[in-house]
């Protein structure tokens, strides 16, 4: 009984802890594109922490994000997690305009604020994408502070894993500060003045996201001898190519 209840309560406090950790795994979902599989040495002076804290995180996965994936993709239509896919994306708009203004892609910013515009109007707050079919306004790759601390020629420093936001590196946690203080619907500049609504805006992120993230971490886990392994090895490439664009 006291197990069930102490599992409950993890459970229950990793729900909310996902709520307020906007960027959890949010590079593009896990990786949105393939990566080429490639060898590199990755600096990892923390590895004993980081294994057991990604433990704690697979734990997380199983308990948490995969069974809220499969709950919500079994009654939710295709159009539906479409469309709501595409609302949460829309809302990280600010977030990609100080990315690409940082690293004077003024271009990248001009076509994100045109189709934050276009499918935000048009596209009723962002649950479509008109945008698509304007020429001009084809999509341009996601940038973030991460990628212009990169572009400025920072190292990328250790490799970490955090509790429930997963894998980054020292350069790519300062540029989830600047992240977060860059988007509006987070702290500390949140334009969402009701704690349940921000909390809201959390959970149905989260749902929203899960049943990207749960394909492919189950993808990478069914094909690597060490999971571990190959998502500090996917994540590294995954960034470096990004800030290479």
């Amino acid at each position: 009984m006291y197990k069930n209840h102490l599992l409950f309560c993890i459970i229950h406090s990793c729900i909310f802890s996902l709520a307020w950790a906007d960027d959890f795994l949010s590079y593009e979902d896990l990786y949105g594109e393939d990566i080429e599989s490639e060898s590199s040495i990755v600096y990892d002076p923390f590895e004993v922490y980081n294994r057991v804290v990604f433990d704690f995180n697979d734990l997380i996965f199983n308990t948490v994000i995969h069974p809220i994936a499969t709950g919500y993709t079994s009654i939710t239509p295709d159009i539906v997690q479409n469309g709501a896919k595409n609302f949460f994306k829309n809302l990280r708009y600010p977030v990609r305009l100080v990315g690409n203004l940082l690293q004077g892609k003024f271009y990248g910013a001009w076509v994100e604020t045109g189709r934050f515009t276009v499918n935000s109007t048009l596209g009723l707050c962002g649950v479509m994408t008109p945008s698509d079919k304007i020429e001009n306004l084809s999509r341009v790759p996601s940038e973030d502070f991460g990628q212009a601390l990169g572009a400025y020629g920072m190292a990328e420093g250790p490799y970490l894993v955090l509790p429930i936001f997963g894998p980054t590196n020292f350069r790519d946690l300062l540029g989830l500060i600047g992240d977060r203080a860059s988007n509006p619907f987070i702290k500390p500049w949140n334009v969402i003045d009701r704690r349940d609504r921000r909390l809201a805006y959390g959970v149905g992120r989260v749902v929203v996201n899960s049943p990207e993230i749960s394909d492919r971490y189950l993808q990478m886990k069914s094909s690597a001898l060490d999971p571990y392994g190959a998502l500090k090895s996917a994540y590294t490439q995954y960034r470096n190519a990004a800030i290479k664009e």
